[in-house]
């Protein structure tokens, strides 16, 4: 089929309003979470509280929050043109999300031509890793945004030898990493392709840009070491094993979290379909075929960023797969490039398209009906406090976690949450961030149930899980209510036990 310009035109955009459909249903579908509520909560505050909130230093050298302020200024902007609905809020994402299929679609066409730049829009339109941070309320779409335009700025100038492309690169470059700190190690393996070309020419535009990147994010890189000590002393994560990178593939691919029963048919499709990538790939080295160093260049954006990160994080702990979007957004193209121009033959072809058929149904079908998608648990909560309590109520949140969305919901409720333990891994909601917010926190649960007469606690089934499996009989939240106050009522909302307790 020959595909003339009006064509191409007209399949590109059936693709959007595919990717659009998609992102909307699952845009109305899940659940409002902690990360999303923090977001609006702190971009409405306008940019100076932004700034507080993440410069403000609570400790010598440690500022308050490790994320650039970029996304938040933007949200912010477009929170006051249309409102801070959650669903205004996500519709930022969708469009970030359109604009990530129009890099792609003229970062392949540059690369490959129109038929695969086509079918790389199509799989980036329906892997569901794409869909479910094109659908959040989070920086990580605006992050791959700005990578894939760099990449593709990368690519003209290299081809062009224009330094307005330089400069494009240097701006998107520095954009990114204004977005999201975890954007060097994309950047660092793109900009290693001269090296590994061994073009020297390439070398030196590439350092010059990169020079000019790292003056444009110079302002913001002076306070590095500072957002770098508070990973270092209050983060989350773990020293990522050998298995994230086995979670990675099934992200790519099928997406996570999946029901135990999928995992192994998910896994022989992540395995198949990378393993078949790469045996083409180097097929392709060995017989130093037409087009081989573009699906090795490729390769290397698809793994390498992910594997540096993966990498440094056996040093410090920062590996977080959601920032590692614009190498699977590489990925896309790299399967298009494996489909269609390796000579795969037709029977390949066709168990491949079924393969990534069967995982991209896999994926969207979980994002539909996983717990946390198509019923969001504090909303209904909140519904029922709002109706059920009485004056004197206090609602006590376990955590921060389940607070924050309910914060969102009704500011005005009575109610607090029990701190994280100071200096704790957990303890990510600074004391400065806290201020800024409004919110009211409590050193442990007797301070946050005072003098009530009746307190409605909420808590993660999670939670409560872990203090079990623990050797424990419930929560410890739990075991101190239980003793002080009489249980009314427990009803459990999805994966939220929300208890009512009353003087005895």
């Amino acid at each position: 089929m020959v595909l003339t310009k009006k064509r191409v035109t007209l399949i590109f955009f059936i693709i959007l309003l595919l990717a659009i459909l998609i992102r909307c249903g699952a845009m109305i579908n899940r659940s409002f979470w902690y990360d999303e509520a923090f977001s609006i909560l702190i971009s409405e505050k306008g940019p100076q509280a932004i700034l507080a909130g993440t410069l403000t230093k609570d400790e010598p050298s440690v500022t308050a929050d490790i994320h650039p302020p970029t996304y938040y200024f933007l949200l912010d902007g477009w929170m006051r043109l249309v409102g801070t609905s959650i669903l205004a809020a996500r519709l930022l994402s969708l469009l970030l999300g359109l604009g990530i299929l129009v890099n792609l679609y003229l970062l392949t066409k540059e690369l490959l031509g129109e038929p695969s730049a086509l079918l790389a829009c199509l799989l980036a339109a329906v892997f569901p890793f794409q869909v479910q941070f094109a659908t959040e309320i989070r920086m990580y779409a605006l992050l791959t945004f700005f990578l894939t335009l760099a990449t593709f700025a990368f690519i003209k100038g290299m081809r062009s030898r224009s330094w307005r492309w330089w400069l494009l690169f240097a701006l998107s470059a520095a954009l990114a990493q204004y977005t999201q700190n975890l954007a060097a190690f994309y950047l660092v393996s793109l900009a290693l392709t001269g090296i590994i070309k061994w073009d020297r020419k390439l070398i030196k535009q590439t350092l010059f840009a990169g020079l000019g990147a790292v003056l444009l994010y110079l302002p913001w890189l002076i306070h590095l070491p500072a957002q770098f000590a508070k990973i270092q002393h209050h983060y989350w994560i773990e020293r990522p094993s050998v298995v994230v990178l086995i979670n990675l593939l099934l992200r790519f691919t099928t997406n996570l979290p999946l029901p135990d029963p999928w995992m192994l048919p998910a896994l022989l499709i992540a395995f198949l379909t990378t393993a078949m990538g790469l045996l083409l790939t180097f097929r392709m080295l060995r017989q130093k075929s037409d087009g081989y160093p573009i699906g090795l260049w490729l390769a290397w954006m698809s793994f390498a960023p992910p594997l540096f990160l993966w990498l440094l994080s056996q040093w410090t702990p920062v590996y977080v797969d959601r920032a590692l979007l614009a190498s699977q957004a590489v990925f896309c193209i790299w399967l298009a490039w494996v489909i269609k121009k390796t000579s795969m033959p037709k029977v390949i072809q066709w168990a491949t398209a079924v393969l990534l058929t069967a995982g991209i149904g896999m994926g969207l079908n979980q994002l539909a009906t996983n717990n946390g998608f198509g019923y969001d648990p504090l909303k209904k909560i909140n519904e029922v406090l709002s109706t059920e309590m009485q004056p004197d109520d206090v609602v006590v949140h376990s955590n921060k976690l389940t607070y924050l969305p309910l914060f969102y919901y009704d500011p005005e409720m009575p109610m607090s949450f029990i701190g994280d333990e100071p200096g704790g891994s957990t303890d990510t909601l600074s004391k400065a961030t806290r201020k800024i917010l409004g919110v009211n926190d409590a050193p442990d649960v007797e301070s946050a149930v005072s003098s009530a007469q009746r307190i409605w606690f909420v808590i993660y089934e999670e939670s409560v899980k872990e203090y079990v499996e623990a050797g424990y009989s419930t929560h410890a939240h739990l075991s101190y209510l239980d003793e002080h106050f009489k249980q009314n009522s427990f009803t459990s909302y999805g994966n939220v036990q929300l208890y009512l307790f009353e003087h005895r």
